[in-house]
């Protein structure tokens, strides 16, 4: 059997328009690769045909670019590449439907409040509030941590002059 390295290098089949084109597809990528020598009249949203066997699927085009000059003539006599991102139509209908959880939630109130998957939790709380708490804690070092945090220049000008006072408290 021989190798045939220019039949290799477009192995596949695509109908733009009508009209055939061969080409390669790296399915990891979404990436549809078409040398050519006239351009094919194909847009962002336009659908184009890969043929596999008696099968064909569906590929939309979501993005594009051309490389004039870009195949360097391997595996092709067509001077030019066109180079198509796109989506598989065909298998959407086979993929597993992400699941969504629906809340419905009359009020809610409190300090702390985490609603729904894969989020953040939010946490408010007063500056004097923290002090206080911190301040009733009895943790040594707790207290010598936000007491050096409160004597900082930077934060001491943030806070303005409730930092002394916020000092008072611990």
């Amino acid at each position: 059997m021989d190798f045939d390295f220019d039949d290799m290098a477009y192995p596949d089949i695509f109908l733009i328009s009508g009209e055939e084109f061969k080409g390669s597809r790296n399915t990891g990528k979404n990436q549809v690769d078409i040398p050519f020598t006239d351009e094919p009249q194909i847009e962002l949203g336009d659908i184009l045909i890969q043929k596999i066997g008696s099968r064909e699927l569906s590929l939309k085009v979501v993005d594009l670019s051309i490389s004039k000059n870009g195949t360097l003539n391997v595996g092709t006599t067509h001077p030019h590449l066109l180079t198509l991102s796109v989506e598989n139509l065909s298998s959407d209908a086979h993929r597993t439907a992400k699941s969504m959880n629906t809340f419905n939630i009359g009020s809610v109130s409190g300090e702390q409040v985490q609603i729904g998957e894969s989020n953040h939790m939010l946490v408010n709380i007063s500056i004097t509030e923290l002090v206080e708490k911190v301040a009733n804690s009895g943790d040594p070092q707790a207290k010598s941590m936000l007491k050096q945090l409160l004597e900082n220049s930077t934060v001491a000008s943030i806070v303005g002059a409730g930092a002394s006072a916020l000092l008072g408290l611990l």
